[in-house]
């Protein structure tokens, strides 16, 4: 029995058929937002002036900055002093977007976080939307995604991003039953967040590998989701792709949520290495695989990192099947040229040969003999396969 007057001792929810008031010990989530930088002095101020300026309180804003070596410490010691709270990180190296982000990661205390780039800038509902959408869904989702602003010379040249329009487009992940509107506290969400927000969430099931979201900064992961995926050690070697990996990985396991709101400007200035220009219908404004293009390698780390930490993925035999539907979904061929012909084909083959034993006894032999044929597309008995395989290695 919960005495509903006792409200000094416990954190206690009072439900009415119009909204949820929470007691005062208990708080509405706290968001990080990261920003990496290295050598965007020029555009640092917008970024970290963006996320004080949000219409929620509870953010955390924590640079991670790469070794500049332009004004970026003069415009740091500016920002510190407007805004004492700021975690500053200073690297010795520029080792690259990857082990930046998860250094201001580790330093975060929040329960979702945000990884902003520093040439770009959240819109004042960014966070209060991202928070609301989370906090509404039914599933529980690893990530939400939120529309994007694309900006050349401080001029919006378009109101959308290509890929999750063309999700929500084609009538995908709609469903009103999915959403329950959470209210909390009285005033929050704002009426500018909740209005009309429910129609805006179209929902990415888990195993659905294929990009629809908004690049690094449109992105706000539930931390328990990042746990999962962010000790990879190769991550430390991995420069750009942070969100593939993440996203990936996140929304495979877990699902994923397209919001059709412009929440973040995504700042056009010649040095984007995934776009020379705003998005122009069936046009490409990247060259794929060309410099700074990491993707496919994030990918390869991925798929070892589930092959590696296969007894975090597989407690129940559900959660098993789960496990090597994601596998299969995320399996990609191995560019390498040194390799032979089974490992160019698969990735997977190649982690799974790798430590066989223990991805057996983690998800069951027969199991892991069908894996092993399906990812080499070998005709040949598991038995026989694996030992040549491994000759082979």
């Amino acid at each position: 029995m919960v005495d509903l007057n006792d409200t000094q001792e416990r954190s206690v929810v009072v439900a009415t058929s119009q909204q949820m008031t929470l007691a005062p010990q208990t708080r509405l989530p706290l968001v990080t937002v990261v920003i990496v930088n290295y050598n965007y002095g020029r555009f640092l101020q917008d970024a970290v002036e963006s996320v004080f300026g949000q219409t929620y309180s509870d953010v955390e804003c924590i640079v991670v900055d790469n070794a500049s070596t332009d004004e970026t410490p003069a415009v740091l010691a500016a920002l510190q002093a407007r805004h004492p709270d700021m975690i500053v990180l200073r690297r010795a190296a520029n080792d690259g977007q990857t082990p930046a982000s998860l250094d201001g990661l580790a330093a975060s205390t929040g329960e979702y976080v945000i990884f902003l780039d520093a040439d770009d800038y959240l819109l004042p509902k960014c966070v209060e939307t991202h928070v609301y959408v989370h906090l509404s869904m039914r599933p529980h989702i690893g990530f939400t995604s939120g529309d994007m602003l694309q900006v050349a010379e401080n001029k919006v040249v378009v109101s959308t991003g290509e890929e999750s329009n063309r999700y929500i487009r084609g009538g995908k992940g709609y469903n009103p039953s999915l959403v329950r509107p959470y209210t909390a506290e009285d005033g929050w969400p704002s009426a500018a967040v909740s209005a009309g927000i429910a129609d805006k969430i179209h929902y990415v099931p888990p195993l659905a590998i294929r990009w629809v979201w908004s690049p690094t900064s449109g992105l706000c992961y539930r931390r328990d989701a990042l746990r999962l995926f962010a000790d990879n050690p190769r991550l430390q070697t991995l420069r750009t792709g942070t969100d593939l990996y993440f996203a990936y990985g996140c929304g495979g396991l877990s699902g994923s949520v397209v919001i059709d709101e412009p929440l973040f400007a995504y700042r056009i200035h010649g040095g984007n290495i995934f776009t020379a220009h705003a998005q122009l219908d069936r046009t490409l404004n990247y060259t794929v695989g060309g410099h700074g293009d990491s993707n496919i390698l994030a990918q390869l780390y991925l798929i070892d990192h589930l092959v590696d930490q296969v007894d975090r993925f597989t407690p129940n035999p559900w959660l098993r099947a789960h496990f090597l539907a994601l596998l299969f979904k995320v399996d990609h061929a191995d560019p390498n040229p040194k390799l032979p012909a089974w490992a160019r084909r698969s990735r997977a083959a190649q982690a799974i040969v790798r430590d066989y034993d223990a991805f057996a006894e983690a998800v069951g032999a027969w199991s892991a003999r069908w894996a092993l044929l399906w990812f080499s597309k070998s005709p040949r008995s598991a038995p026989s396969l694996l030992a040549s395989l491994r000759r082979s290695t």
